[in-house]
């Protein structure tokens, strides 16, 4: 082949090569037709927003465990033999009620020997106390007659006391429970007689999380569900709070008060606790709007048809929104599409951003389980 053929052959393949290249780039072109356009004047056209304001609104769920009002559980005094159990399981007691006795003969004889005893020591001393003005007794026999009626009132109350010890007593009002004690068992100082439980209310014990711990505050809303009645919405309000932070937990001990008129929850359930906490309002923003650099997270505003660009904190995340904490004001204009080519104090060009599946709602942080 000739040179000038040669050439031939290369002029034609460089036209062709040329050809193809313009086309690929018409498609391209044609294939990103769906993005914002760059304006031959310099400008881009980017599809905006205004901002909005929403509140920060957090969900905390916890465990807790209730337990009563007031319990107890019940021991004997002293050691003796049972003659008589005086309630029965799942029993309303009055404070005061004889629950159990032990036998007290040898007490009873005791009392009686004891009230024999002060009823002499207080006849002699009426005695006295009326021969003492015609000079026939002593002040000091007197003073000995005093003693001695003091010391047999003593005795006295001595054995009513330890009469009284044979007998267990309901401490308050209340629901008793299961007793392994029968008549004619021997119990000892270190027997458990029953427990005894004031249901009227219910104390729910949980653990906050740390971050939360500056929200709450005595005499606030908490909504509990037993576990073993889920169905069952019970509205209760916060009772105490612990002094400090658990440091292995990082966690807040605390107390929810739960009125139960009809003692239908029993200590010992087991709650799902909501507590619902709303803070301040932040603006909203797409997800899509927001850019992230080794600077952190930021967003593209848009004043006097230029790009400014603004960097903010994330606050909340959900489901495409986002609440973010920075210098952005309610109807502010911040760029959701076309964001990728601005820089600072660029020339733009706006469109309104047109959602396709309608607005997002607000932005909730997921519940958090302690």
């Amino acid at each position: 082949m000739t040179i000038r053929s040669q050439l031939a052959v290369t002029f034609v393949l460089a036209l062709l090569l040329a050809g193809g290249w313009q086309l690929l780039g018409g498609g391209t072109e044609d294939a990103n037709s769906g993005e914002p356009k760059r304006k031959s004047n310099g400008t881009t056209l980017v599809l905006i927003e205004p901002v909005r304001l929403a509140r920060d609104k957090v969900v905390v769920r916890a465990i807790g465990t209730g337990e009563a009002l007031k319990s107890a559980s019940l021991y004997p005094t002293v050691a003796g033999e049972v003659v008589d159990v005086a309630f029965r399981a799942e029993q309303h007691v009055t404070k005061g009620a004889a629950l159990l006795r032990l036998d007290d003969k040898h007490q009873r004889l005791a009392v009686r020997l004891a009230e024999v005893a002060e009823k002499e020591a207080r006849r002699q001393l009426r005695r006295l106390e009326k021969l003492i003005p015609s000079g026939a007794a002593s002040m000091s026999r007197l003073e000995t007659a005093q003693a001695a009626m003091e010391s047999a009132s003593l005795r006295l109350a001595q054995a009513r006391a330890a009469l009284g010890d044979r007998t267990v007593y309901a401490p308050f009002d209340g629901i008793i429970g299961l007793t392994d004690v029968e008549k004619g068992d021997r119990v000892s100082e270190n027997t458990l007689i029953a427990t005894l439980d004031d249901r009227s209310l219910i104390l729910v014990e949980f653990n906050l999380p740390e971050e939360f711990a500056g929200r709450i505050k005595i005499g606030g809303p908490v909504s509990l569900r037993p576990w073993t009645m889920l169905e069952r919405n019970m509205r209760g309000v916060i009772h105490a709070l612990g002094s400090r932070i658990d440091p292995v937990t990082r966690s807040l001990r605390v107390k929810a008060r739960l009125n139960d008129p009809d003692a239908s929850i029993r200590p010992g359930t087991s709650f799902q606790v909501r507590l619902d906490f709303e803070g301040r309002n932040y603006p909203r923003v797409r997800e899509v709007a927001v850019l992230w650099s080794r600077d952190g997270a930021s967003v593209w505003r848009i004043r006097d048809g230029r790009a400014e660009r603004v960097f903010v904190k994330i606050v909340r995340r959900d489901r495409g929104m986002i609440l973010v904490n920075g210098p952005l004001k309610k109807g502010e204009m911040i760029v959701v599409e076309g964001v990728q080519g601005l820089r600072p104090g660029k020339k733009v060009k706006t469109a309104p951003f047109i959602p396709s599946k309608g607005p997002a709602t607000p932005a909730r942080k997921p519940e958090p389980q302690s």
